[in-house]
């Protein structure tokens, strides 16, 4: 039992700050759709991540939480999260994408605090992805 406990803080303790809306889109239900498919591959075409990254379009293994809608120059942006499954505390990914998934940009985050930028953000996208993080 105390398992099961300390899995679950865990599990949460590492979700993002965001307030979550269980009625937005997780990153799996938008991965299926083509734009953001599309958007995704872009972000990461040039990008060496790890393979559970490269994989997770393919396979939808990690916890996701609902994504949000963050503001970039007023316009709405969506921002989701995933890890990966069993390591979330060192395997993390914040992905923003423009509005009608033109383009989309993440945030890695390995082994605790070590940061990487995918898809060359600016400033401005940095904020927003960044807004998502604790």
């Amino acid at each position: 039992m105390l398992k099961k406990i300390l899995l679950a803080l865990v599990l949460f303790g590492s979700a993002p700050a965001y307030a979550e809306d269980a009625t937005k889109p997780y990153l799996p239900d938008l991965l299926k759709k083509a734009s953001y498919l599309n958007a995704w591959n872009g972000m990461l075409a040039s990008e060496s991540v790890p393979a559970w990254v490269k994989n997770y379009a393919k396979s939808f293994t990690g916890p996701a939480t609902p994504s949000k809608n963050v503001a970039v120059s007023g316009e709405p942006y969506t921002l989701a999260w995933v890890c990966k499954a069993h390591d979330c505390g060192d395997n993390q990914l914040y992905v923003l994408f423009a509005p009608g998934a033109k383009q989309a940009w993440g945030l890695m985050i390995l082994n605790g605090d070590n940061r990487s930028w995918l898809g060359r953000p600016d400033t401005a996208i940095q904020a927003a992805i960044l807004s998502g993080v604790e």
